[in-house]
């Protein structure tokens, strides 16, 4: 039996995050929602982010197959798609019919979705709290829909607006200008826009209190009209995009040093070469991908930025074609007293660029160094070599998706990278630690569980490598709150001596994804003495059986998991047929009864279909409109959008049989090519 109040408080004490609201919000429901606790709960999270008050899209289904989540009054954004296949997006919230909208600050609207920006400018006046909206790839046919927005009365109030993202490559479209009156200033602390709007805003005076802002630049001229604005001596955080020209050759399917664009150093060179950013304490230079490599400025823009680097507090670049050596002057220009964030990524830095990190950063809280081409040496060297008293938050990770339709691009720091940092004494205030695809192996990972230094890990993410089991009695670190095993090549054997290894006391997410636990491993989950604690569960793509999935289901202890992934993909080799339908145990209400969201059935990943539901056809529509049918069910079986016919058929496509081998080719490639990148071969 779980006191519902002492678990809310217990959530209201712990850190901030998505998943810890939808918890809360959960229990809440449970107990009852009584208003003296709903307004207790109001107050608390009063402090806590609005982003992380989110409310997801498995909320947002709900509500449009007519369940409404008790947590809505709590909620202040929305996930307003889902990140599963063949999910339907439900209608978009209208607030003047939806009163669950009206305390909703902050909306991501996410990419190309014009016809979302029309029913907010429509219903703008009844978005009542909206202080901050997002959205990316605009195009020149939304002029007219731009031009709204921008004369709209309502947008005197926002605090934030991004209306264009800076990973965008501007290659395929124009984007439509957005010109509000003039005469009427706005209360923009941060904007996302094409730099020739940001100097109309700047020169019109209607934006007297931007601290931040996110700008593409796409030619010399816009560089320099930028530049010639005083107002930006103001901004403390920039973010800017060259997109100047473009080269877009790359070799097939190989990793590569990438694409230099001269035109983008000469914009950059002229931008920072003339513009007063006397104020900026955060900058963040935005590159592109080019298949396995990148596209951007390279040596010559950067060394722009030479004379702003030794006041910034916080420094990213990522996706450029940089190398070491224009990497090892950065980090020789940057002042290590002054550093916060340091984020080179995706940028060709090898060990050589490890070796000119100077002694101590005294105050650096996060480093990110992934999708690079480090080895071992390189995170030894950091490990041991360089002070990192206040590092809290450290990605040495390199890049991994679906094993079935991509591969791999791995930072091949190995055992030996691990075992460093699991030893460093300056892994002691980590937080969080990123080591996915980075050609960890069994031994890395006892060192890690074995680390005395990780006392205050909370995040691990060791996802995209081949562990080849779980050690024996030895448990995960008793802080830790996340974690990503995902394609692990982890077996039921594994799932035993994971669950059998000792007390997990802080653990509320795990992500058990393209593994190969079967009914075994699952009655081994079932009896987890971390089950109980558990908010997310994530078993996508294994091989259960209906044993399992049942003794998963009837154990009753999951009580407060908010999501459950149960997923196959079509060529899984062990999928479910699909017409079987599942256990009634799994989709029972008692099983997991604080579940906000479920994923079921077969999906074919490539191209974004899903076979089944997880129950034969007639069954769905049954359990669709039974009253009993719990509202996170009703809300996954309608809005999917099943695929008439299977292209997948299991088995010959399965990843597994080859899995270990190709990790060691992509291992072995990844290491010649961080070779390669050493000793200056860009090509």
């Amino acid at each position: 039996m779980i006191d519902h109040e002492a678990e809310i408080e217990r959530i209201l004490d712990g850190p901030p995050g998505r998943l810890a609201f939808r918890a809360l919000c959960g229990v809440l429901g449970r107990a009852g929602s009584p208003g003296p606790l709903v307004e207790r709960c109001e107050q608390r999270l009063a402090a806590w982010p609005d982003e992380v008050r989110e409310a997801p899209w498995s909320w947002l289904a709900a509500l449009h197959a007519g369940h409404s989540r008790p947590g809505w009054r709590l909620a202040r954004s929305i996930a307003l798609k889902s990140l599963h296949y063949s999910t339907v997006d439900p209608p978009f919230p209208d607030p003047r019919a939806q009163p669950e909208f009206r305390a909703i600050t902050g909306l991501d609207l996410g990419s190309f979705a014009a016809d979302h920006l029309a029913a907010v400018v429509r219903d703008l006046p009844h978005w009542e709290s909206l202080r901050s909206l997002r959205i990316g790839f605009l195009t020149e046919m939304d002029g007219e829909l731009v031009a709204d927005f921008a004369a709209a009365p309502g947008l005197a109030r926002f605090e934030a607006l991004n209306l264009i993202d800076i990973h965008e490559d501007m290659w395929h479209f124009e984007k439509p200008p957005f010109r509000p009156p003039a005469g009427r200033p706005l209360r923009l602390r941060h904007a996302g826009l094409r730099a020739p709007d940001l100097v109309s805003l700047l020169r019109s005076d209607l934006v007297p209190r931007l601290r931040s802002a996110d700008v593409l630049v796409c030619s010399a001229g816009e560089a320099r009209d930028l530049a010639a604005c005083p107002e930006l001596a103001g901004v403390e955080r920039l973010a800017i995009g060259f997109r100047c020209g473009r080269n877009g050759s790359q070799p097939l399917w190989e990793p590569f040093f990438g694409n230099v664009i001269a035109e983008d150093d000469e914009a950059a060179e002229i931008f920072f070469g003339q513009a007063d950013l006397s104020g900026l304490k955060a900058l963040t230079l935005q590159g592109t991908p080019m298949g396995l490599g990148r596209e951007g400025l390279g040596a010559r823009g950067v060394a722009a930025i030479a004379g702003l680097l030794p006041r910034l507090t916080e420094l990213t670049l990522t996706q450029l074609p940089l190398g070491d050596g224009p990497l090892t002057r950065v980090l020789g220009a940057l002042d290590p007293e002054r550093l916060e964030k340091l984020a080179l990524v995706d940028v060709v830095a090898t060990d050589v660029t490890a070796a000119a990190f100077p002694g101590s950063f005294p105050r650096l809280r996060r480093l990110d160094l992934s999708r690079n081409q480090l080895t071992g040496a390189g995170a030894r060297h950091l490990a041991a070599e360089v002070r990192f008293p206040a590092l809290a938050h450290l990605d040495l990770s390199g890049w991994t998706s679906s094993p079935y339709y991509s591969r791999p691009a791995v930072q091949p720091i190995g055992d030996d990278g691990a075992g460093a940092w699991a030893g460093s004494p300056h892994a002691a205030g980590l937080k969080s630690l990123n080591l996915s695809a980075t050609g960890l192996g069994s031994e890395g990972l006892l060192a890690l569980l074995h680390s005395a230094r990780l006392a205050s890990l909370a995040e691990l993410d060791l996802s995209g490598n081949r562990l080849a089991g779980w050690p024996a009695d030895v448990p995960l670190p008793p802080t830790v709150r996340t974690v990503d095993v995902s394609d692990c090549g982890l077996d039921d054997n594994a799932i035993r001596a994971l669950t059998s290894s000792g007390p997990t006391p802080a653990l509320t997410a795990i992500s058990l994804a393209y593994n190969t636990i079967g009914t075994a491993g699952a009655q081994a989950l079932a009896v987890w003495d971390a089950l109980p604690g558990l908010w997310q569960l994530n078993l996508y793509d294994n091989v259960i059986g209906d044993d399992g999935l049942t003794a998963l289901a009837t154990s009753r202890a999951a009580q407060l998991l908010v999501e459950l992934d149960l997923q196959q993909d079509c060529w899984n080799s062990a999928r479910r047929p699909l017409a079987e339908p599942l256990p009634a145990e799994v989709v029972d209400p008692a099983s997991f009864p604080n579940l906000d969201a479920m994923f079921l059935g077969v999906v074919d990943e490539y191209h974004g279909a899903q076979y089944s539901s997880g129950f034969p056809p007639h069954v769905r529509e049954q359990l669709a409109t039974a009253e009993t049918t719990r509202p996170e069910l009703v809300a996954f079986l309608t809005h999917l959008e099943l695929s008439e016919q299977e292209t997948g058929t299991g088995g010959d496509r399965d990843f597994r049989p080859a899995a270990a081998e190709k990790h060691r080719e992509h291992v072995a490639e990844a290491r010649e090519f961080a070779r390669r990148m050493r000793e200056g071969a860009a090509g």
